[in-house]
């Protein structure tokens, strides 16, 4: 790892040692807050959603009335090496220390990284990596280079290229004016993995976004 990714392997860590480490959190069952977001949690019964950043969030953590996050558990190294045996070519690694020492998924932007591996749930890095089969024809010759790294929601992703030996970002919005053209719903972001991740702990990143004829947000 470079200098650069030390210190942003120790801001993220901060954040997780913070137990800030997701963008939303549920409210407890007991909260009936109006205005908010709500979502079908456990049992099919139904929760208040708040999102870090937001005056809303910040009024529930100071009445302690969110949810704690799900623990966090590091994933084995050799789930990690299985992986990348897959995958054919090693994790940037920034990526690969995350999952090592801080979680297999469940903390980071959006949703939270996926876990690597997840057998039972099918929801993880590696089956979205088998899923690029399906991908739209325009994305096919890219296909092998990119890993789906989180979801935002709403069909958008986030992605990391493998061409970049430090992993640039990529995204997916299928929500633009851009309509049922797949060849621009896949766009390249101006950063790398490492900035990615730095600007989620200091709070600065933002959904991607297609905004044709401007680029993306992020």
């Amino acid at each position: 790892m470079t200098h650069d990714d030390d210190a942003v392997f120790e801001a993220v860590r901060a954040r997780v040692l913070s137990g800030e480490y997701l963008d939303h959190r549920l409210g407890l069952p007991e909260d009936d807050s109006d205005g908010a977001v709500r979502c079908c949690a456990d049992q099919g019964s139904w929760r208040t959603v708040y999102f870090r950043g937001t005056p809303e969030y910040d009024t529930a953590l100071a009445a302690g009335r969110l949810d704690l996050p799900p623990p966090l558990r590091p994933v084995a190294e050799d789930v990690v090496n299985e992986c990348e045996e897959l995958l054919g070519r090693p994790l940037p690694s920034l990526l690969r220390r995350c999952y090592l020492e801080l979680g297999d998924g469940g903390f980071g932007p959006g949703y939270g990284l996926l876990p690597l591996w997840d057998p039972e749930n099918g929801v993880s890095v590696m089956d979205a990596f088998r899923r690029r089969e399906g991908w739209p024809q325009e994305w096919r010759p890219m296909a092998d280079s990119f890993l789906t790294l989180c979801d935002w929601g709403c069909g958008v992703e986030s992605l990391i290229d493998f061409r970049n030996p430090s992993g640039g970002m990529w995204a997916i919005d299928p929500n633009s004016t851009a309509g049922d053209d797949p060849g621009v719903m896949l766009f390249p972001q101006e950063f790398t993995f490492p900035e990615w991740m730095r600007r989620w702990a200091d709070g600065t990143l933002r959904q991607p976004q297609l905004v044709l004829g401007k680029g993306a947000g992020g």
